[in-house]
Parts: C-alpha cells; sequence; structure tokens
C-alpha cells in the first residue's frame, strides 16, 4: 500500500484501494456484524440490516427484511417508540446516543439493546432516513438485575437482623437496650422543645408482674416464659399506637408515652392492669392468673434519665407494698 499524504482522508484511501472498497465494507457488515447494523428510508423502512439480527428475528436472509418497520418484527410499545424517536431524528437531525431500550419481539423474547441512531443523509446533506447501530446487552442486563434483586435481598436481610437485634426474643417486644436508646432520644427531643418554649411532656410506666417467681416455683420455668409472652401480648393490645413497649428485664416492662401527661399515662397503665388482671390463661390444665404492680413517672418532673426511672421504679414498688394489683403516682 502506497504513502498517504496527510490531505487524504479516508474515502480516498478506500477509493484508491484495490484490496478493500466500501462494497466489501458494507458486505462484510451485514454478514458478519453482531450488533444490529441498519438503515432505514424516511418512513422508517428498513432499507437493509446485519444477518445476524436477521437470523435472531427468524428471516435467512436479511434481505427478507427490506421494506418491513418496527411494527413487523416487535411489539406495539417498543416499535411506536422506535418510531417517535426516528422521526424526530429526521425532523431535527440531532442523534440519540447509547440509549437503553428493552425489545420485545413478536414471538414474545424480551432482548435488552444499547442503541445509537443518527439522521441519514444524501450527498447534498439532506436527510433521507436513519441509520443506527444496536448491541445486545440482555446478558450485562441481566446481570445488573441479579445484582439488583441480590441488593435488595440483602438490605431486607440487614433491615430484619436489625429489627431482630432490637428484640426480646420472648415476649417479642423491644428490648432494654433499644429502650435505652429511645428513651436517650426523647429526653432530647422534650429538651429542645422546651427550652424553644414549646412546652411538652413524656412519660415512662414501669410494670412488674406480681409473684413471678412463685409462679416458676410452682409451675416450672415454662410457664415463667409463657407468662411473660401472655403479658406481653396483652400489653400490646392495651396500649395506643403512638406508644411503645419494652421487656426491661425479667419480669418488668416499660412503656414510653411520647406527648403524654402523667394522668393519661395512668389511663393507659391502669388499662393494662385491668386487662391482664381479667385474662387468666390456661397452661397443661393449670389456670395461671396474672396481676401486674406499675409506676409512672413524667419528664417534666425529673433532671435526667435516671431519676425519671427512679421515680417511676419507687412507685412501682409503693404499688406494691400497698397489695399490689395497682398503678401509683
Amino acid at each position: 500500500m502506497s504513502n498517504v499524504n496527510k490531505d487524504d482522508n479516508i474515502y480516498s484511501v478506500l477509493k484508491n484501494n484495490k484490496v478493500i472498497d466500501e462494497n466489501l465494507i458494507i458486505s462484510t457488515i451485514i454478514e458478519y456484524s453482531q450488533d444490529t447494523f441498519y438503515f432505514k428510508d424516511i418512513e422508517s423502512r428498513f432499507l437493509f440490516i446485519s444477518k445476524a439480527v436477521a437470523l435472531r428475528l427468524g428471516f435467512e436472509n436479511p434481505m427478507e427484511l427490506i421494506g418491513k418497520t418496527d411494527f413487523d418484527l416487535f411489539d406495539l410499545r417498543h416499535a411506536e417508540e422506535a418510531y417517535f424517536d426516528e422521526q424526530n431524528i429526521i425532523k431535527t437531525g440531532i442523534p440519540i446516543i447509547n440509549k437503553i431500550e428493552k425489545e420485545i419481539w413478536k414471538n414474545g423474547n424480551i432482548v435488552w439493546i444499547s442503541s445509537s441512531k443518527y439522521p441519514l443523509k444524501d450527498r447534498e446533506g439532506k436527510i433521507i432516513g436513519t441509520w443506527g447501530l444496536s448491541r445486545d446487552i440482555t446478558a450485562q442486563k441481566q446481570v445488573e438485575e441479579k445484582l439488583e434483586l441480590l441488593n435488595l435481598q440483602m438490605s431486607e436481610a440487614n433491615k430484619k437482623l436489625e429489627m431482630l437485634s432490637k428484640l426480646d426474643s420472648i415476649s417479642n417486644l423491644y428490648n432494654n437496650r433499644n429502650f435505652y436508646e429511645e428513651i436517650q432520644n426523647y429526653f432530647k427531643l422534650y429538651q429542645r422543645q422546651n427550652e424553644r418554649g414549646h412546652k411538652s411532656n413524656f412519660t415512662v410506666a414501669l410494670l412488674d408482674i406480681d409473684n413471678f417467681k412463685s409462679i416458676n416455683d410452682t409451675v416450672g420455668h415454662l410457664a415463667g416464659d409463657c407468662t411473660i409472652k401472655h403479658f406481653a401480648e396483652v400489653l400490646k393490645s392495651a396500649i395506643r399506637s403512638t406508644d411503645k413497649a419494652f421487656r426491661y428485664g425479667g419480669d418488668e416492662f416499660v412503656i414510653l408515652l411520647p406527648d403524654t401527661d402523667i394522668f393519661e399515662a395512668v389511663v393507659v397503665a391502669e388499662k393494662v392492669r385491668k386487662r391482664i388482671y381479667e385474662s387468666p390463661f390456661m397452661l397443661n390444665g393449670n389456670k395461671i392468673s396474672v396481676t401486674v404492680s406499675g409506676g409512672v413517672a413524667s419528664f417534666e418532673e425529673a433532671e435526667s434519665i435516671n431519676d425519671l426511672l427512679e421515680k417511676a421504679d419507687q412507685r412501682m414498688y409503693k404499688s406494691k407494698s400497698k397489695g399490689k394489683n395497682k398503678i401509683s403516682i
């Protein structure tokens, strides 16, 4: 091959090259390209298309596609979208580069492609159609979808693990650690609100199952676990949707009641006390009656979290000393 001057361009090289010419390039692309390579006229009818794509579409000879449109090959939605894009290119002369498209073929096959489309011009520069290149990225898309699904599953699993880390395994209520996280948040929030002049209050109700040790000693530790579960279910059914219940430890439970004064909190705690008193349960033929004693304290009367919990604890023991099955403030 002779030397090429800097002023020569690729077209003059091809024209003068005796080994490779434009017809050979076009026929090679049509015959061997695994990517979709096509030309369309002003009505978006195929002028020619690469052989590999014709075979995927069920045609032995790409010439069979001449004159056909996407409406003959794909589902209506995809065909309409492709036609709109191509007509817009013809109108504006602006190409579309690397658009990700979902092709649904007439036979039901779904193929993802990365598509670039350009205006097709004659020698005078007039737009007479479109031409484009599309690459099948179905395998890549499937991998991405699998990764997205895996990430979603991992995210859901992590959420479940996070939730399980906050729950007590026997009662299925929030655990002690979560309670301290929540009450610290409550304390900071209500302190800020009051500092800004928005008088607000929250309360805690500390509840202790009466004679829990005797239940364990008399009926066994299985009865103790069943009592915890039974009480937790009754507790959840008795509190408001805005309240949050925790297993504080052993046979002790605590309720956080936002935007609630001490008298409103007593009403909720009394509802729990009454409902558990009226809800004995059977275990191995034994009727187990449960009562609870409680103490209620409010944010506005406490200087710290410890002070708040100590007040609630003292009032709970006050209920115990007065015969149990009571709520004290």
